[in-house]
């Protein structure tokens, strides 16, 4: 066990991380606030906001950080990483720890402390627009959404030497496609199915009645029957494809090191 973590060891790794981190931070922190306050300047003279660019670019540093802030990995970077004195799973944790926790903190709390000093100020405008960058509304299904995409591009950073995030995203996007098509696939393979129910004008209305009534109660079972089981597919793609995308990541950094 202390082979693959010791408090001491990671703290003094961690103590690194932060060090070598910090003008990171300090340059995502100037930039959120500069949009903030051209957001700000913006909503008072013109009644418009940067509010969506500002949630876009936050959104976009989560899910793309590890891609963004982390070293091109190269044969010299390997070697570097190799020689710390910490295991491959305290190396690991702590690139996990900087993207799914402190990075998303710094971000929430540089927001609520603008917000908090634009409602201060006695200016209906900056209030307004505080109002606009709340970001208390949005729930925790936006952060496991945010998490989720990062996994990825985390598990491409470990994978891809070189363009680590434009890579991701083209797999990505040829991934959305695909199930896009399979979906229009399967809506068509439905319409079909539903077409092959005839009614007979020359039978009573009884008996029409009858065959409508249990198409429709056999459609609806599917469809309730189909929505039940996306929802529970659902919550456990959310669940399992972090989780496999994270250990796929720490399998392929202690490949790099073996």
């Amino acid at each position: 066990m202390n082979a693959t973590f010791n408090i001491n060891r990671f703290a003094r790794l961690e103590k690194r991380n932060l060090f070598l981190s910090k003008a990171q931070y300090l340059y995502m922190t100037i930039a959120l606030v500069g949009m903030y306050i051209l957001s700000a300047m913006l909503y008072i003279l013109i009644d418009n906001s940067l509010s969506g660019l500002i949630y876009l670019a936050a959104g976009t540093i989560i899910i793309g950080g590890p891609c963004f802030f982390e070293r091109t990995r190269n044969r010299h970077s390997s070697i570097f990483d190799f020689t710390l004195p910490a295991s491959t799973f305290e190396k690991f944790f702590s690139v996990w720890l900087k993207y799914v926790i402190i990075l998303p903190v710094i971000i929430l709390l540089v927001l609520l402390v603008l917000n908090v000093i634009s409602s201060i100020i006695p200016v209906e405008e900056l209030k307004a627009h505080a109002e606009q960058l709340d970001w208390t509304k949005y729930n925790v299904k936006t952060y496991f959404a945010l998490i989720f995409h990062q996994s990825i591009f985390m598990c491409g950073y470990y994978y891809f030497k070189k363009y680590a995030f434009a890579k991701t995203s083209l797999i990505l996007i040829i991934a959305g496609i695909a199930i896009m098509f399979l979906s229009i696939a399967w809506g068509h393979i439905i319409l079909e199915s539903g077409k092959n129910v005839a009614f007979s004008m020359s039978a009573d209305n009884e008996n029409n009645f009858t065959a409508g009534y249990d198409f429709g109660n056999a459609i609806a079972a599917s469809h309730f029957a189909s929505d039940t089981v996306l929802q529970i597919a659902s919550y456990i793609i959310s669940v399992v494809v972090p989780l496999g995308m994270w250990l796929t990541s720490f399998f392929k950094l202690r490949e790099t090191e073996v």
